[in-house]
This record gives C-alpha cells, structure tokens and sequence, in this order.
C-alpha cells in the first residue's frame, strides 16, 4: 500500500463573538488583524502563552536592573573610590619608574667597572669577555650584554641563553659610554622585567580613565541603558510575536492534518497518511497513526481474502455436491450398455468400447476435479505453535522425498506425486534456529504447493524443447532468514518464471495457466500464508532467472494479525 499524499489542512473554526458591549474600532481591527494572522483559538493560545513566557521575565528584569542601577551608580560612582584609583595608578606608575631607573642604575654600575672600560678601550676582547663572564651572574634580570666598539662591531656578547618571551617580559635596552670621550666603546644591556606588572598598569591607567569618563557621564549612560533595555524589550516582543506564530502554526497545521487524516479514515480511506515532519510527540503520534494505519489496511485486506476465499470455497462445495451426483450414474448407465450387447456389430462393438473408454476416463478426470474442489472447501485453519523454521525446514528436506500432498487425501489431482530425480532441489537449511509460530502441516503443505509447481513448470519448458528425462532438467533453491521484521522463507528457481502482467492474479482462486491445473494451488499457498499472519510475494529470481515466492511469517515474539 502506498503512500496517500499529504492531506489538505482543515482550518479551525473561528471564534464566536464574545457576549457584552460592543467593542471599539481599535479593538475589533486589533482583533481582526490577530485573528487573521492566527485564525485558530489554539494558535492565538499558543502565541499568547510564548509572549507572556517572553515578557513577563524581561519586564521583572527591566525593573530590577533599573532599580539596581540606580542603587549600584550612588555607590560606584564615589568620590573617594575615584581618589583611591588615582592613588593606586600613581603608585603602579611609580613602581614602574623604580623598575627601570634600578636598571639603568644597573647598566651605570656595569659600565662603571675599571677592568671592563680598560680591555674595552683596548680592544681586548678576550679580557672583555671574561669580565662580561664575571658580571653577568651578579645581575639577575639581565638578558644580555655587548661591548660596541667606535665602528659599530660587537667587541663581546654574553646573554642568559634565551630571548625575551614577549607573552610574560617586557624588555628595556640602556646604552653607556666606557669612556670619558665621544667614540669610545658602548655598553649595551638588555634586562627583562615581569610583563603582567607593566600590563597591570596600563590596564589600571585604561580603568581609571575609563571610571572618571563614566562619573562624568553617569546620567547620560544611565538614559542609555534604559533606551537600550526598552529596545530590547521591543524587539523580543516582536520576535517573541513571530515565534510563537510560527511555532503555532507549525503545531496547529499537524494537528489539522491528522484530523483532516482522521475524517478520510472515517469516510473508510485507509490509503491516507500523514507527513513525518519534527522530532516531538506529534511526530511520534503521526508516526504512530501511520503505522495504525498500515496494520488497519493489511488487516482489512487479510479479512477481504479470506472473505472471498470462503466464498470461492462455498462455491466450490456446491459444484462439487452438483458434479459428483449425477457421475456414478452416467459410469453406470455406460457400463450397462456395454455389457448388455451381445456383440453381433463388430463395429458397433468397438463404437461402444470406445464410448466406454472415453466416459470413464472423463468421469476419473471429473471425479479428480470434484475431490479439489471438495478439499479445497473443506480446507481447515491453521492452529498455530512456537516452532523452529530451522527444524522445519530440515522435517521438509527429509520427508519430502517425492512431492506430494496427503492431507489433499487419495482422490485429488493434487495427490499424485511428482518426481524429482531430474530436477535439484537445494535445501539451504539455515545454521541458526529461527522461532516462529506456524501451523507445521499446512505451512508444509505450502512448501509442497510451491516446489512441485516450480519442478512441474521447469519439466514442462525442458522437456518441451527436446531435453531428455533423464537429463538434470533445472534448480530449486529452498531458504530462509529470520530478522527483526519475522521470518522469510523463499522458493527460487530457474524455470520459465511468471509473467509479470500475470503476477497480480496467481493467487486468485481458478486461475490457472496450465491446460489441466485447477488453479486451486497458490489460492490455498495464500489462504495458509494469510491465516499465519503473513504475507507472500511473486516475483522474479535475481539469481536464477526463475520464478521466486517469498513467504513472510511473524517471529516468534510477534502474533498473527
């Protein structure tokens, strides 16, 4: 059964006019425009409940945040916090001129040693780089040491080992003379300092601006917070507004389709579903109703073939009451006949041979026919048990030796077995035991059904184009898998297969395409099929070319619908 398309969305009815006075021209346009937008009440609920949701929290907070303001500006904004913050930049700022005259007073004491200004003046630079050596060690927040010579060259270099990590020190570079003349050699020191210290006072340089800036304009912010809450609040009502419109209507348009769905089941259309749109509870209600559905029209449709099945069987109950009647005495009117001639005509004997002859072997065939239809009346329900499709299959395998029925009894057409020595029947026995319930002599009898007509139509095609009957005429697969939608069992075979402009009547009781078939068979194939609770299916073998009949039965843990 397939998908109905999407059902069109009923539209709720409008509100009734509320008793009372009369409204305003403001108020019924108000209420006009509202109900245009949302025309149902549950969307003009929903809208209602989000918007209040939305406004009533931001409004308490647009109070509270006023109130707080006010109190937290008296105290913020105190003279005695501004002079503090002054105090405390001033004292950063005067820390962070300690720092950097304790390292040039540093540098001066570096360029102030008589042995280092001596091999400078030199040129020594071994002498240099000895006492660079002796120096270093003495000055922790040294980075490194040179001695320029009047060109420009490095005479001597000593440093700590690393470069200055620019994420956590800050660096300053102090030149001096080593010497009492211009062009003399150039001390050049380079020291580090803590970086967060420098950075502490610049940010509270930036606060402290930023502090006097606010108190002179503490009114004029204060406005500005209130104008930037009320737009705000303005725009989370507009939003809020479109939201809960659109989460509304999204809501209200599923519920109208599963109602508009629900008037199309009540008008007897089971071929309806609704779309699977959302994750919430209504997705999982519309998944739900689809499957309901689903289950309604196969349960509908199992209950239409067994209808029509009791018909067809009433039907064939009385033809074969009317046909077997009136056989015994044609045979024995016949008979009579036959016996009574004395002889004399020669060629009238043979006339009366022949009719003899011919009225027996029809009776016998009418007589095979009267018995379908009588078992085919009298065809009993399945009583179904917990078994193995597995142990089934191999009872199946085992038994079943030459193809015949005997619960069609002794005097059905169906009875007569049909051999199979020239045709391979591959049981593939599944290695894992499949619970189900099934009735094990009729599902047997569907196994039978369904490999002597794929033996009996690959003999008819081989043996038709000359092929011999001893010959290997053809293939029979037989298997089964089991999964969490129930058991399949499947006959495959590489015969002529069925037409597919025929597939949609096979089962139809009296359908047949064979010259001497009752086409009583696959109707009784899917009577059983359908009384297990299943499903069987006609079509064409991917892998053998032939015919392939899928039985679908309901595992063990499912029950027969």
């Amino acid at each position: 059964m397939t998908d109905a398309p999407p059902p069109t969305e009923v539209p709720a009815p409008p509100e009734s006019q509320s008793a009372g006075s009369p409204p305003g021209l403001a108020e019924r346009v108000a209420r006009f425009a509202f109900s245009w937008i949302l025309p149902g009440k549950t969307e003009r609920r929903l809208a209602l409940v989000v918007l209040l949701t939305a406004i009533v929290p931001l409004a308490v907070a647009l109070y509270l945040a006023a109130s707080l303001f006010r109190g937290a500006s008296s105290i913020w904004f105190n003279p005695e916090i501004g002079e503090q913050l002054d105090r405390g930049v001033e004292v950063y700022k005067d820390y962070v001129r300690a720092v950097k005259e304790d390292m040039r007073h540093q540098a001066m004491a570096i360029a102030s040693d008589e042995v280092l200004r001596e091999a400078a003046r030199k040129g020594n630079a071994e002498l240099v780089e000895t006492e660079l050596d002796a120096l270093f060690p003495r000055f922790p927040s040294l980075v490194s040491l040179a001695i320029e010579d009047e060109r420009g060259g490095v005479l001597a270099h000593r440093d700590r080992g690393r470069p200055v990590d620019e994420r956590s020190e800050r660096s300053l570079e102090v030149r001096r003379l080593l010497g009492d003349r211009d062009g003399a050699a150039v001390l050049v020191a380079t020291f580090a300092a803590e970086r967060h210290r420098l950075d502490e006072l610049e940010s509270a340089g930036l606060v402290v601006t930023r502090y006097h800036q606010l108190e002179a304009s503490r009114e004029r912010l204060y406005q500005g917070y209130l104008n930037a809450f009320a737009a705000l609040l303005g725009i989370t009502v507009l939003v809020t507004i479109i939201l809960g419109i659109v989460l509304a209507r999204g809501v209200t348009r599923r519920i109208n389709r599963l109602s508009a769905a629900l008037d199309r089941v009540a008008a007897g259309d089971l071929s309806v579903r609704v779309p699977i749109t959302g994750s919430d509870e209504l997705t999982v209600l519309a998944r739900t109703f689809n499957r309901m559905l689903g289950d309604m029209a196969h349960s509908r449709a199992r209950i239409e073939y067994l209808q029509r099945v009791e018909a067809w069987q009433e039907m064939a109950q009385r033809l074969a009451h009317e046909i077997k009647n009136p056989l015994t005495p044609i045979q024995l009117a016949v008979q009579e006949c036959h016996r009574k001639y004395p002889g004399d005509d020669t060629p009238y004997r043979r006339l009366l041979d022949t009719t003899l002859e011919v009225v027996e072997e029809e009776v016998g065939t009418l007589r095979r026919l009267v018995g379908n239809f009588s078992n085919f009346a009298r065809l009993p329900h399945v009583e179904l048990e917990e078994a193995s499709v597995r142990d089934f299959l191999r009872d199946c395998r085992d038994t079943m030796g030459h193809l015949e029925d005997p619960s069609l009894g002794e005097s059905s057409a169906d009875a007569e077995p049909v051999a199979t020595a020239n045709v391979d029947i591959d049981w593939r026995i599944p290695d894992e035991s499949i619970p189900a319930s099934i009735d094990r002599q009729m599902l047997r009898r569907v196994l039978v059904n369904l490999v002597r007509n794929a033996v009996q139509a690959i003999r008819d095609e081989r043996l038709g184009h000359g092929s011999s009957p001893s010959d290997v005429l053809g293939r029979v697969v037989v298997s089964a898998a089991g999964g969490a939608a129930g058991v399949s069992i499947l006959v495959e075979d590489d015969g002529p297969g069925i037409p597919e402009e025929t597939r949609g009547r096979v089962f139809d009781p009296y359908f047949t395409t064979k010259t001497d078939g009752t086409g009583l068979g696959l109707a009784i194939v899917k009577k059983i099929v359908v009384e297990h609770g299943g499903e069987i299916e006609v079509g064409r073998s991917e892998s053998l070319g032939g015919a392939r009949f899928v039985v679908h039965l309901p595992g063990a843990a499912q029950k027969a619908r």
